[in-house]
């Protein structure tokens, strides 16, 4: 059974209800550890409190049905919206918080909720629809949850292939007795987070998306054994995503950075026209962002006020070479 239609419909509805009892709201472009919506405290302020919403739709007009959480998932700012069908479109929704959640069925590392159209209707269960009171504690969730400091890693795929063989081309020319081979996706990531996040914090998580079209790229990376999770050199927890689209990947990056530009410290990796407008406005209006690109002697194309750096820097120390050689 396609069940895209019904959490499609759920997520709406559930997007309606928190708008209706005047929650601020935005939604992540790629999956992050299962949140389909972001409650936000204070969408004006750099930094804020979220809480990260997972939507579910089930369809219990015949039989019974259940749903799963990683329990990895599961945070003090982690909730869960149940909206189920019934017959006749009559449809509820339910209200999970992270106490209810941790007293569910536990399978394969995951918390389980079974139920169907007679269990809802019972006492334990029924007592978890929603209403407006809920909202009250939600208020207090948000209120209370310890701001988290996100930096996120933007790559354009088609400039960060291009510069890793114009920079093992370089190099080759320097050190022509040298061997050089195209390094891994993690360790040229793990590398520009060494040279160029400046954002210090004691708590603070990294997320990095390499957005990549496989249509019109060709991939001269590796990405086979790259983990999703791993801990930086400074002990930082940092987050890989590899994303493909079909379009043209500068289009979904600019979508994706009008996202987060109000909530995150971003280092955007990429050297394209097309973004030279947009980043100019984001500057204008206060905001700054770290550009990792070519120096102009190297063929930049993209020129702005923010800051930058070197993209060679990182990319040379991934395919061996030592901070003095560079």
């Amino acid at each position: 059974m396609d069940t895209k239609p019904l959490e499609n419909e759920a997520e709406l509805y559930i997007q309606s209800v928190l708008i209706k009892h005047g929650f601020s709201l935005a939604k992540p472009t790629f999956d992050t550890d299962g949140t389909d919506l972001l409650v936000v405290d204070n969408i004006k302020n750099k930094f804020t409190p979220v809480l990260r919403i997972q939507c579910k739709g089930r369809n219990i007009s015949t039989n019974g049905r259940n749903i799963s959480i990683p329990r990895e998932y599961v945070g003090n700012n982690f909730v869960v919206f149940l909206y189920t069908k019934l017959e006749n479109y009559e449809s509820e929704l339910f209200i999970f918080f992270p106490n209810d959640i941790a007293g569910w069925r536990i399978t394969n590392n995951e918390y389980v909720l079974s139920f169907n159209k007679n269990t809802i209707k019972k006492e334990g269960f029924i007592e978890k629809q929603f209403h407006s009171r809920h909202c009250v504690q939600l208020r207090e969730i948000l209120r209370t949850c310890k701001i988290k400091k996100y930096t996120s890693v933007i790559i354009d795929s088609i400039f960060l292939n291009k510069a890793i063989e114009k920079t093992i081309n370089i190099y080759k020319e320097i050190y022509p007795d040298k061997g050089f081979s195209k390094p891994r996706l993690l360790d040229v990531v793990s590398n520009i987070i060494k040279c160029y996040d400046n954002f210090k914090s004691d708590d603070k998580s990294i997320n990095i998306v390499y957005m990549h079209n496989p249509d019109v790229l060709q991939q001269t990376q590796t990405y086979d054994n790259n983990p999703s999770k791993f801990t930086n050199s400074d002990n930082t927890s940092c987050k890989l995503s590899v994303e493909e689209t079909d379009g043209f990947v500068n289009f979904e990056i600019l979508e994706y950075l009008n996202r987060i530009i109000n909530s995150e410290n971003i280092i955007l990796v990429a050297d394209d026209l097309m973004y030279e407008k947009t980043l100019n406005q984001y500057k204008d209006k206060g905001v700054d962002i770290t550009l990792v690109m070519f120096k102009s002697t190297d063929g930049r194309q993209m020129y702005t006020e923010h800051m930058w750096g070197d993209i060679a820097f990182p990319v040379g120390l991934s395919i061996g070479l030592k901070e003095h050689e560079l």
